[in-house]
């Protein structure tokens, strides 16, 4: 996102020139540019979501599911927290 930031400052100064020009190039090329745009933030999120995927961050939450139900069955690794979770299920509120 700097880069692209970076990107269009250096941009814009190289294209003011045609800060005359801006209602008749918007007007002529805005749908075009609008579309560039677009894909280019689909782009950005796409290459994203496949780093997180790549990194494993796609399947943290089915893995948390998985923990909590073997911590509620009484598998997990601390005895206090299962059951805390099993008076909290049949309703014994207590502090």
């Amino acid at each position: 996102m700097v880069a692209a930031g970076l990107g269009a400052l250096v941009l814009g100064e190289e294209l003011a020139y045609l800060q005359p020009y801006l209602m008749v190039v918007v007007t002529d090329y805005g749908v075009v540019l609008g579309a560039y745009g677009a894909l280019a933030l689909a782009l950005v999120a796409a290459a994203a979501y496949i780093a997180a995927r790549s990194l494993g961050l796609g399947d943290v939450g089915r893995k948390v599911s998985v923990m909590e139900r073997s911590i509620r069955r009484g598998e997990g690794q601390d005895p206090e927290l299962a059951a805390a979770l099993q008076r909290e299920e049949a309703g014994e509120y207590d502090e």
